[in-house]
């Protein structure tokens, strides 16, 4: 009989391309759900159903103490042998023919099994059981059917056509779900059922099985154990507030490096813990580990005694260990077994939930990632996964470790976000190089020198990352990597109002599926409403060609449109994406300036405008114009852009109230279109209105109208009407200031008039604004207050933050001259807010002062000292004095 089933199993493997056996990965085996030939020549060959047919009668006469496999076996035999009578839906018969040639071979096999290690109905799992019973039913519907369409007269069989059909497609999508739950419960069952008759086969001489033993180790306590203390808390109270009636059941998830295993040793050795389970505490390593029979091998030699000579590990000798007595098991790094294709994974969930079914087992799982298996009841409520270190918490670690903390220790583990991993290798490697030297490296290098040079997950933080980047579930879709490659050259990331136009830009790739495997994996957080990556990720990332040409390109486009829009000329809702993606456009930009892009005149352009937008949300930095400069000068770029983006800095500094910086800027953009041979009229005019604001702001009143004069004229020339109405609007500002109201109302009115004609909603409100401080010199406070209102409306549609703050507190300074103090307090909060939008802290200053003055005069002295304590911290910010009236 052994000659037998050798020839058997040879026969079998030529007709059905070695299905999965018992002791196989269901990798090994075909896909149970494939419509693809199974036949060497393609098709079912007639011979091949033949073979299989000869090859079921031997199966009815294998297993003679096995009830199901002999009827399963006739049946099939039966529905096999009336292939060929179906003449209607022929290609859909062939399909559901070719799935049962697949059971056929799975049920030879466990004919076989079930032959050779004479095992009997007991023996076999209930799982396998129900399946071969299941299998019974459905043939015997098949069968039914096909019995009834050759039974049948050509009319009748002309009716039954479509109801027919319906059978075909019903018996195809069952038998698929019975394929796959079949080969499961081979791969996971059936090897519980037979390494039991493998270690009789092995047995000595006097009957008992030859088992290796081996001696279960002790847990390790962690050697550093910092910045856990509230998790390793919570872990406990879920093991002991049920551990007699409902013994805990907890996954610690997490980034890779965040000190999950670090975690689930301190629980191991725990005093608490150690007192309770005394030497039932089980560490079992799963990084190796890929499938649920080396699961199994790795249980068995952490358990101790349970291999037989082969290496196959008994279920019976695990269940039987681990039903002795209350235990603890923690199975680390859980996500190599588990993070498998879908019939492994699900063996592996399987074998999981067997182990933590039994009532005396406390299970503890270690995962990159943030999504518990399946198929098991975790405790609730669940832990969260594991966050960064709190700085002090870092410091502790790295003091442990390394020789020395100073500034630049200071720096480097904020650098790395506390990162676990990341601060335990920078701390070793303080221990040969000094922290500032560190430093230097991060600032080069960023993660590629954190390691201490060998290729483990412990050793080497580039070589984490990379295990979380080439998962199983990160390899089955290919984009997630794309799209994190993408994430990382977002500082914001993706906020979830752009998830569509996200979606219209990466329009091949499927952006919620990967977003969901980003996260399971741990690779990406949700914070706030913003999918980002992590800190270390992105340094990481930004090194890596993760991204497609094609995405580039069009990320390129969709940034660079973006930076070119005129914020006060844009609508509310382009308005409010521009500062959801401010941060995303200006790290955008600054990869343009170091690439290849072509266009230098468009992208240029778009830094001038996007510069003008961060300014009217408060952002005065000039980095990226100073490199814009610097980008020009190395690639010789025209005069023309070079003179614009020096105009644009000298702004940025005037805003920032450098104004020693600001002039020099503009200065030099001045003294560059004097001696440009290209008379650029309009550009010249625009510098010097800009030169003129300086002088304005520095009290030389005389140059700024000289500076005015001379740009109004090369305005004209240039028939510019928006730079008419600013040189006429900074004419008033001066005419104000020399206590000329009259001059200065004409000024205000004239530039209004020119704005009008250019359509600029945002230089009428700051020529409204004039007239209203003119009507207030003019004692005129009605009129005032109707052109502040007027300016108010204008600031709004150019959605000017700062304007609206400013005309909000000069309408307070009108309601307090007409004693609506009421309506004075409501105007200065509003400008309060407002000018926080905007990040003007003298303006939030000069807001407090009113509201204190307001609260004076109501005789709320309370109210009045808080206002005024906080205009003066606003002050001291802003570097001014509280001392008299400070205007912004």
């Amino acid at each position: 009989m052994q000659s037998e089933s050798v020839s058997f199993r040879k026969t079998l493997r030529r007709i059905f391309h070695a299905s999965s056996r018992s002791d196989q990965s269901v990798s090994a085996g075909p896909n149970p759900t494939s419509s693809e030939p199974i036949g060497e020549g393609g098709g079912v060959a007639m011979s091949a159903i033949e073979t299989s047919l000869a090859a079921l009668k031997e199966a009815s006469s294998l297993a003679g103490k096995i009830p199901y496999i002999s009827p399963v076996a006739g049946l099939l035999l039966q529905v096999l042998t009336m292939r060929d009578e179906v003449k209607q839906h022929k290609e859909e018969w062939d399909i559901v023919m070719r799935k049962l040639g697949r059971v056929a071979s799975l049920v030879v096999n466990v004919g076989e099994s079930c032959q050779k290690y004479n095992l009997e109905e007991k023996d076999l799992p209930p799982g396998l059981r129900s399946i071969l019973r299941s299998i019974q039913s459905e043939l015997r519907g098949i069968e039914s059917a096909l019995r009834r369409n050759t039974e049948v007269g050509r009319v009748e069989k002309v009716l039954l056509r479509k109801d027919l059909l319906r059978k075909v497609k019903q018996y195809d999508g069952e038998l698929s779900n019975i394929l796959q739950t079949f080969q499961a419960e081979l791969v996971l069952d059936v090897r519980f059922a037979l390494v039991e008759a493998r270690q009789v086969l092995h047995a000595g001489p006097s009957g008992v099985p030859d088992i290796i033993t081996s001696k279960p180790q002790e847990p390790s306590a962690p050697a550093i154990f910092f910045g856990r203390d509230a998790e390793l808390a919570e872990i406990l109270h879920m093991i002991f507030t049920g551990v007699g009636s409902r013994p805990a059941r907890i996954a610690i998830l997490g980034h890779g490096g965040y000190g999950k295993t670090t975690l689930a040793s301190a629980v191991l050795t725990h005093p608490q813990v150690q007192e309770h389970f005394g030497d039932a505490r089980y560490f079992v390593a799963c990084e190796s580990v890929s499938s649920s029979g080396a699961l199994l091998v790795e249980l068995a030699k952490t358990l101790g005694g349970v291999l037989d000579g082969g290496s196959n590990a008994s279920w019976s000798h695990i269940h039987a260990k681990l039903c002795s007595k209350d235990n603890i098991i923690c199975l680390d790094n859980f996500e190599s077994p588990w993070d498998q294709a879908g019939d492994i994974r699900h063996s592996v969930e399987k074998l999981l939930s067997r182990i933590a079914g039994i009532h005396c087992v406390t299970l503890l799982i270690t995962m990159r990632g943030t999504i518990r298996p399946a198929q098991t009841q975790w405790t609730k409520p669940t832990l969260a996964p594991l966050k960064t270190l709190s700085q002090d918490a870092a410091k502790e670690i790295w003091k442990e470790i390394g020789d020395d903390y100073d500034d630049a220790a200071e720096e480097l583990i904020k650098a790395v976000d506390y990162v676990p991993l990341a601060v335990t290798l920078l701390a070793h490697l303080s221990q040969a190089t000094s922290p500032s030297i560190l430093l230097k490296e991060w600032h080069l290098k960023q993660t590629k020198f954190i390691q201490m040079g060998q290729s483990h997950k412990l050793s080497n933080l580039e070589y984490s990352i990379q295990l979380s980047i080439e998962s199983g579930s990160m390899k089955a879709n290919p984009s997630a990597k794309d799209l994190l490659g993408i994430l990382s050259m977002l500082p914001d990331g993706i906020h979830t109002k752009q998830l569509e136009i996200f979606q219209e830009i990466l329009v091949d790739m499927d952006l919620l599926s990967c977003l969901r495997i980003l996260q399971q994996c741990s690779l990406i957080n949700v914070i706030g409403e913003k999918y980002q990556t992590h800190p270390i990720t992105r340094h990481f990332c930004n090194h890596q060609n993760f991204i497609s040409e094609n995405h580039i390109k069009s990320l390129q486009e969709f940034y660079i449109n973006l930076a070119s829009s005129e914020s006060y000329r844009a609508q509310a809702q382009k308005h409010a994406e521009m500062a959801l993606e401010v941060n995303n456009t200006k790290a955008m930009l600054f990869h343009l300036l170091k690439s290849n892009y072509m266009d230098h005149s468009r992208l240029v352009d778009s830094i001038i405008t996007f510069t003008l937008f961060h300014v009217s949300i408060g952002d005065h930095s000039d980095r990226l114009i100073s490199q814009t400069v610097g980008f020009l000068q190395e690639r010789q770029g025209t005069t023309s852009l070079l003179i614009q983006c020096l105009q644009r800095w000298g702004k940025l500094c005037f805003y920032a109230s450098d104004s020693a910086q600001a002039k020099q800027k503009m200065q030099e953009a001045e003294m560059m279109c004097s001696s440009s041979s290209d008379k650029n009229s309009a550009l010249h005019a625009a510098v010097l209105t800009d030169l003129s604001e300086l002088y304005l702001w520095d009290g030389a009143l005389d140059e700024a109208e000289a500076s005015y004069q001379k740009a109004l004229k090369l305005h004209q020339i240039a028939n510019d009407a928006w730079g008419q109405g600013n040189d006429h609007n900074g004419l008033g500002n001066i005419y104000l200031r020399k206590g000329k109201p009259a001059e200065a109302e004409a000024s205000y009115k004239k530039a209004l008039e020119l704005h009008k004609i250019a359509d600029s909603a945002l230089r009428q409100g700051n020529d409204y604004k004039g007239l209203g401080e003119t009507y207030l010199e003019l004692e005129k406070p009605d009129e005032a207050e109707s052109s502040f209102k007027m300016a108010l409306e204008c600031h709004r549609i150019a959605n000017n933050a700062l304007g609206q703050g400013n005309d909000h507190r000069r309408l307070g300074e009108t309601y307090v001259q007409l004693r609506k103090l009421d309506e004075a307090e409501i105007s200065y909060k509003k400008a309060l807010e407002f000018h926080k939008i905007a990040n003007d802290v003298l303006g939030q200053g000069n807001d407090n002062n009113g509201l204190g003055g307001i609260y004076l005069q109501l005789r709320k002295l309370d109210e009045a000292e808080v206002s005024y304590q906080q205009a003066l911290e606003c002050y001291k910010v802003a570097n001014m004095s509280i001392h008299g009236e400070v205007t912004t």
